[in-house]
């Protein structure tokens, strides 16, 4: 990583910041609701869970790209896992997952060694803009939704490609706020997620290219941003003295509030969401 002592200690509050987010109460919200994967929903149908809209939410992910048997995938801010242990399962491929969370890295390896993949995925700190890993190590970069809490996601992206092998694939979603929202409502929608920063699609388009990578596919899928936030947030009511009893009800309060922010944010245009698949030069 190249940055400027300025820059650096900005980076490490950032990353000190989204560790706190993810080893505090949102823990428990994660874990109870979400389940082991914990991200966006792609939904077909109203009345489906958002488990079932997760999962095909990796399938759509994995079917832009040809994995297979001997790639190697580096799963960054891989939360719990779900996504590693679905590729080793459904490709067989090795996955690397990496996160700065010691809470979902220590679930993650429970859960992988409960479904006996740990011979196919392994977990690993790591902070994404610095990479405690070699040069041209892996086939295949992946992210779901994480490059959102990146201080620097032009160092996040040229890092993506230094990992990778020439010729190699970075696919990643990530939630994006549409240039042009209000301050205001972009820093309440930061504050839910303890972001320093959400780019719209140019920003990732021009800063994939800058890093080196052409991007072969490029989707919107933002119309299931809304609905999985709302199946959150009701069921974070439906449960909520549970949550109340183990992480209090301001914590609650706050969440709810925030959720249904997000969702009303999303029904307006501000919040997007979207599929990228770029090659390595």
């Amino acid at each position: 990583m190249n940055l400027q002592t300025k820059d650096r200690a900005a980076v490490t509050d950032v990353v000190a910041q989204t560790k706190s987010y993810y080893d505090g109460p949102a823990d428990q919200i994660y874990r109870h609701i979400w389940g082991e994967n914990i991200h966006i929903g792609y939904f077909e149908s109203d009345d489906e869970s958002l488990r079932e809209a997760m999962k095909r939410s990796n399938e759509r992910m994995a079917e832009g790209v040809d994995l297979g048997r001997g790639d190697v995938v580096l799963d960054v801010g891989s939360g719990y896992g779900a996504l590693a242990r679905f590729l080793a399962r459904r490709y067989g491929c090795e996955v690397v997952a990496s996160n700065i969370s010691e809470r979902e890295l220590e679930w993650g390896r429970e859960l992988t060694a409960e479904q006996g993949l740990e011979d196919k995925v392994r977990f690993e700190f790591a902070d994404f803009h610095d990479l405690p890993f070699e040069a041209e190590g892996f086939d295949y970069y992946w992210s779901q939704e994480a490059f959102l809490h990146a201080a620097d996601k032009s160092t996040v992206l040229t890092e993506a490609n230094r990992v990778l092998k020439p010729g190699g694939a970075i696919v990643f979603t990530d939630l994006l706020v549409r240039d042009g929202t209000p301050e205001a409502d972009r820093e309440r929608i930061y504050e839910r997620v303890k972001s320093p920063d959400m780019w719209d699609t140019a920003a990732y388009l021009s800063a994939l290219e800058a890093a080196g990578f052409t991007v072969d596919t490029h989707e919107n899928w933002s119309e299931h941003v809304a609905p999985t936030y709302a199946w959150v947030r009701d069921q974070l009511e439906l449960r909520r003295d549970w949550f109340e009893d183990r992480i209090g009800k301001d914590a609650v309060d706050r969440t709810s509030a925030a959720l249904q922010f997000w969702v009303d944010a999303a029904d307006a245009g501000k919040i997007g969401w979207e599929y990228f698949v770029g090659r390595a030069n």
